[in-house]
């Protein structure tokens, strides 16, 4: 099973937030008490700024693979911008090659998916051919047992500024990566250097492009990088159009299977 090939992940479940009250005493007010905000719906959001947390589970909700449960997290009692997820995922052995299966998606979004948007959009959409520069930071760890799973950016880019439904071009760029989680039946079809690292470059086209750059030496933490910069290679590769969006950027960790946490924190993603 290819990881490229995936079914469209739709629907987004309503953003939720609780913030604590201050609490008066006497002539002084207790300090306000900052919110740590879950969510376990299946296809949940938390929105905060321009971003929002999103509970994917779309191998299992869509698809029927494996067993399990996830949640995300959002804590604005943390320095930076910061995300938490929780999960246990197992195969279903009734499934053939149910090792090979996406079971769920948990990350963050700044930009358009499917038509919904924090009101904060985040600067998104952008065409390419504007020459935008979209340059972001990223710290994350994935505490995990029978982890499988990778640690990506998701960047969607389609015809139209505001898809309704998939959009038709997706450029993944992998950052770290087990056993099994990297484009393994799509077109190797080069190589490049980016941000200072070598990323090997994979093509496929199912119903929609995929074009995924990984990693040949994996890291837990990226500063300053251009995502423009690939989908820049993209274009001057024949595979983009510069007159397509870039409508949304999302980063987080597929998983196939594993039980336990992933903790991203200094996330942020800028358009200029």
């Amino acid at each position: 099973m290819n990881l490229l090939h995936r079914f469209a992940r739709t629907r987004r479940g309503a953003a939720t937030a609780v913030l604590a009250a201050a609490l008066l005493t006497g002539v002084a007010a207790a300090p306000a008490q900052a919110a740590t905000v879950q969510n376990c719906d299946v296809e949940g959001t938390i929105m905060y700024g321009k971003y929002y947390a999103h509970n994917s589970e779309w191998g299992n909700t869509y698809n029927g693979w494996g067993y399990g449960s996830q949640c995300v997290s959002h804590s604005d009692t943390e320095l930076g911008n910061n995300w938490y997820s929780s999960f246990n995922w197992s195969n279903n052995s009734s499934i053939s090659d149910d090792e090979w299966h996406i079971k769920a998606w948990p990350s963050v979004v700044s930009g358009w998916q499917w038509g919904y948007a924090n009101p904060d959009h985040g600067g998104f959409p952008v065409r390419l051919g504007d020459g935008h520069n979209v340059v972001t930071n990223w710290d994350f760890e994935v505490n995990a047992g029978n982890w499988k799973g990778d640690s990506i950016y998701d960047l969607w880019v389609d015809p139209s500024q505001n898809p309704s439904s998939q959009p038709q071009n997706e450029v993944m760029v992998f950052l770290n990566y087990s056993d099994g989680a990297i484009p393994s039946s799509a077109d190797k079809v080069g190589n490049v250097w980016v941000n200072g690292a070598s990323w090997d470059v994979y093509r496929s086209y199912g119903s929609w492009q995929v074009i995924s750059y990984v990693r040949t030496s994996q890291t837990w933490s990226v500063s300053g990088l251009n995502l423009r910069d690939f989908l820049d290679h993209s274009q001057n590769s024949g595979w983009l159009d510069p007159n397509l969006y870039l409508v949304s950027v999302q980063a987080g960790h597929e998983i196939w299977h594993g039980s336990g946490t992933t903790h991203t924190w200094n996330y942020s993603v800028d358009v200029s």
